[in-house]
């Protein structure tokens, strides 16, 4: 272009619009354009913070589920790791003395107080897992709107609100959650059994187990229960 010159407008060709017309009837199988070009409105401008925000926090409640397992872990080795700094080999399991026996107690109640913590953080993933949902399915809903012939089609994750369920049986979380049920129930027993061999007014120890890992279990059925009922706690459902 030379100094002075004037550029004249660039005007498509026939064939160029011909095409750009077929393009468009294919992507939203004959829909008028006016219903095509639809400009974001408020709602989509929310419904798109909504999901970075819901997404944003789902993923940091992983994280924090994960960190609080593996401080679960190391509250549960205390115990053997003051019996290796000990290094008494006249030390008996199953009569030890009154300050370890505490600690030895102090387990089960600190790891079920854990426990419930995090089936309570599970929860809330499995809430915000469903509030992701939600936004998908609007944005769904809108593709449908604009003319969007099968877009849910291409959408691997649901769409829908009541989508993954409370009541987990065979995901990772449940392994974890039904391991520590284990583990403190195991403290349990080791301690009635001390209390046993020290002469002490005591349950059974094997039903004392039995009785702690179902209640383990009554709990988390009970949460899940109520998650189910009113997914957010002390907030009415709105369906």
């Amino acid at each position: 272009v030379t100094p002075g010159s004037q550029l004249t407008p660039y005007v498509p060709q026939e064939q160029e619009v011909a095409v750009c017309a077929m393009l468009l009837a294919i992507m939203t199988n004959g829909a008028e354009p006016s219903s095509v070009l639809l400009s974001k409105t408020p709602v989509d401008e929310f419904m798109v913070s909504e999901h970075q925000i819901i997404a944003s926090a789902h993923f940091d409640l992983h994280a924090g589920l994960r960190q609080s397992f593996r401080f679960y872990l190391g509250l549960i080795a205390v115990p053997l790791t003051v019996l290796a700094v000990f290094k008494d080999p006249n030390i008996d399991p199953l009569r030890l003395p009154v300050f370890m026996l505490g600690l030895f107690c102090a387990i089960p109640v600190l790891g079920f107080l854990m426990f419930l913590s995090m089936i309570n953080t599970r929860f809330d993933i499995i809430l915000y897992t469903r509030t992701v949902n939600g936004v998908r399915a609007y944005f769904a809903m809108r593709a449908e709107q604009v003319g969007v012939v099968d877009f849910k089609r291409f959408l691997v994750l649901p769409t829908v609100t009541d989508a993954p369920p409370y009541f987990e049986f065979s995901r990772a979380y449940t392994w974890q959650f039904f391991l520590m049920a284990l583990v403190d129930s195991f403290y349990v027993l080791i301690c009635f059994l001390n209390f046993q061999n020290h002469g002490w007014f005591c349950w059974r120890p094997w039903w004392a187990m039995w009785a702690f890992l179902l209640l383990h279990a009554l709990f988390y059925c009970l949460w899940a229960l109520s998650r189910t009922r009113k997914g957010i706690p002390g907030v009415k459902n709105a369906k």
